[in-house]
Order: C-alpha cells, then structure tokens, then sequence
C-alpha cells in the first residue's frame, strides 16, 4: 500500500525517486539514499536507534538545508536499496521477523549492514539468527538445515555468505560456510560467481583456506570411503549376499561426490542401506557413517584454519549480548 498523495511526489525535485512503500503523507523527515527519498517519522527512527536519536537531537539549523513540503531532506550515505529493507523492518514488524520465518539473503545483508551502523540491537541480532538457520555451529542443527533453513537455497549463496561473514565479523559461520563452498566446483573459489546482478570474487585468503579445506575434506572423505568396504568384526553376523556390494557401492557414491558429502550420506542413502543391506549390517553401517559424521564435523574448522567449534560458539554468545 502506498502512503504519498499525488500532489506530494509531484513536488519531488527532479532526478529523485521517493519510495512510495515508505512514504507517509504525515510523515516529519526525509531521508535521500543515492537518489531515493523516504518519508517517515523521525520519532520512530529516534526510539529504535541510538545514533539517529543522536542525530536528531541536534537538528541542523533551518537556513541552506534542503526541504520538500516544509519537511527537512537528511541525506544519508547508505544504498538505496538497503535503506529500504532496513526502513521496511522498522516500520512494519511483520517485514523480517526472526526464525522460522522465511527472508532472503539481500534483506538479511541489508538490515544487518544498517542495522549494526545505526545500532538497532534486535534487528542485528534477527539478521545473525536467520544466517544461523542456513549455516549452523552443531552437526544437530545442520541436519536440521534443509528444513529449518531460512534463506532460500540459490546457487553461489555461500560465496556471499562468506563476504557477509567477513564483514561483519560472523566467524562462527565460517565452517559450514566453506564447507558449503568446498561442494561447488573449484572453478566458483578461483574464479567468482554471479549474484545478485553482480560478480563476486573471494579475496585471496579466502581462496586459500577454502583450497587448504577441501584438500583436507578429501583425505578425510576418501578415508571414510576406505572404511566403508572393510568387512564388519566377528561381533556382527553378516546374513546378506549383498552386503559387500553394497558398501562398495556406498564407497563409489562418497568418491563421487568429490567433497561435501559424509555429513548427509546416511540421511541420503537409506534406500540404498535399507535395499542392500542385511539387518545387523545396517545397524553397523549407520553407526559407522554418524561417526564419520561427527568426525567430520568436530575437523571442519580447523581444515579450514579457524579455532575450534568451542571458541567460535563462545563468539557467537558475545556478539547477542
């Protein structure tokens, strides 16, 4: 719903757009980001952010400052389109709310920016939880993923969750970050992708932790495909003729994939366990691969040069204080 009257925008000086979603005829203040204006109120801004609350408690005099409508434009260095997930977030409490709703990665990266330079705490701390959603600290949660994930999943999204991550200082994000980045082709980490209409490329350290973990998620994956073929001990009583085919077979699968794949390979290939293993197989077999799983897991940050799981959890509670 639009909130201008038509004899208002008319009046807009030329070259500027205002935004009608987050225009307000009675509005007090206006705001210009590049070149989109915004009306609305600056009490509201005021009571959710301590720097426009500042701000705004020293209004700049009346005399060389530009006005539309008798109301004062303040110009701020933020893009447009941020400015406009943010402002959306503010004034309407159903626009992002946290887990589980569903949001996307733009608007997260958004109101996270805005949101942490204008110091609005509970709107930083909401971006940080839905990026958790997608990218989580525990194997638990991460199993959980593609049911609790919050952020839809488009092609090269961890390339630019990496980016977010590194600039805002997110550390605890970065395994299952790059663990998810190791499971595109290593063109994508050498050479950039396409998002959002533009051309991401990692920087150099970036590159080469992501190279450094995937050569480490090789040998630990081609291990665990080593294992799989082993005969189980005299403890298991082995009743099926297709046992050993079907670890071989197991063993293919984990080689094919490359990399990213022994944290879901059980969850992923319970047809196959259930077809072409014997019961007391299957039972050991699934036991061996959540080993594998946790194994994997607990490894992941330091194959990728970062402190362990433990550290960055402790990061993580101290950036929601």
């Amino acid at each position: 719903m639009s909130f201008a009257h038509k004899s208002s925008l008319l009046d807009t000086p030329a070259g500027l757009t205002p935004i009608e979603s987050l225009w307000f005829e009675d509005g007090n203040l206006i705001l210009r980001a590049e070149d989109s204006l915004f009306r609305i109120y600056s009490g509201i801004l005021s009571a959710r952010s301590s720097v426009f609350k500042d701000m705004f408690a020293f209004p700049p005099p009346e005399e060389g400052n530009a006005k539309m409508d008798d109301c004062p434009i303040v110009e701020v260095y933020d893009s447009a389109e941020d400015m406009t997930y943010f402002l959306q977030a503010i004034l309407d409490s159903s626009y992002f709310e946290p887990p589980p709703s569903a949001t996307h990665l733009p608007v997260i990266a958004g109101i996270l920016r805005l949101s942490t330079k204008y110091d609005v705490q509970y709107l930083r701390i909401r971006a940080m939880q839905h990026l958790l959603s997608t990218y989580p600290t525990t194997l638990a949660d991460w199993k959980e993923r593609d049911t609790k994930r919050t952020v839809p999943a488009i092609d090269n999204t961890p390339f630019a969750v990496l980016l977010l991550a590194r600039e805002f200082d997110l550390p605890w994000l970065l395994p299952s970050v790059m663990y998810c980045i190791c499971s595109h082709p290593i063109e994508k980490t050498l050479d950039g992708v396409s998002w959002h209409g533009s051309h991401l490329d990692l920087p150099w350290n970036d590159k080469r932790l992501c190279l450094i973990g995937r050569s480490n998620l090789l040998k630990q994956q081609n291990k665990d495909a080593v294992d799989m073929t082993k005969v189980p001990g005299d403890d298991v009583e082995c009743q099926g003729l297709s046992c050993f085919a079907t670890r071989l077979k197991c063993a293919e699968i984990l080689c094919d994939w490359g990399v990213a794949g022994i944290l879901d390979f059980a969850e992923d290939n319970v047809t196959l366990f259930n077809s072409g293993l014997c019961k007391p197989c299957q039972s050991t077999f699934t036991g061996q691969c959540a080993l594998a799983s946790e194994n994997m897991w607990q490894a992941m940050p330091g194959m990728f040069e970062l402190p362990d799981w433990d550290e960055l959890e402790r990061q993580r509670l101290l950036a929601l204080e």
